[in-house]
């Protein structure tokens, strides 16, 4: 069966199939723009919000780096979840504070701390950023707590090597 339409119907048709592509092409495009906008981490001032208090994060950071000063890794995993129980064995810790530096000196003072709540995949986490100075080096301590303060993400950065430490590595 032959349909003949005409060259005004062929536009229509033209115009409705194009349409039709534009809406399936527009709704791909924000649902992909939704999925980067729920996966993408939100974040904002500790002091907005509603699950964290400044202080109790501030004093948790703190605790966890003084358990590891102190080398406590039995208490340290109480503050910490089941994966991150596994994955921070002693031997992983002191490795990694081994890449930061071969000789932190001794603990010297706690110095600035930045702290955010950040939203990520639903889930509300408390990031935390803590100046420690040594006697041989200042590392900053990146924290990010579960919405129970167990300690869900660690890392360590050197931020500053002193004279005496840096004019041995350089020599």
């Amino acid at each position: 069966m032959v349909i003949n339409m005409t060259s005004e119907e062929k536009k229509r048709r033209k115009r409705k199939n194009l349409l039709i592509a534009l809406g399936v092409i527009l709704a791909i495009v924000i649902i992909i723009a939704a999925s980067i906008a729920w996966i993408w981490p939100k974040s904002k001032d500790i002091s907005e919000s509603t699950v964290f208090q400044a202080q109790e994060v501030e004093q948790q950071t703190q605790y966890i780096v003084s358990l590891l000063d102190e080398a406590d890794y039995t208490t340290f995993n109480t503050c910490t979840t089941g994966d991150m129980n596994t994955t921070l064995t002693p031997a992983a810790i002191t490795q990694a504070k081994a890449k930061v530096s071969d000789n932190f000196g001794s603990f010297v003072s706690f110095g600035d701390i930045t702290m955010d709540e950040m939203n990520q995949h639903g889930n509300v986490y408390a990031f935390a950023q803590q100046e420690v100075k040594y006697e041989n080096v200042t590392v900053i301590y990146s924290l990010t707590f579960d919405e129970n303060m167990k300690l869900v993400g660690l890392y360590l950065s050197l931020i500053h090597i002193s004279e005496p430490t840096r004019l041995r590595r350089i020599s």
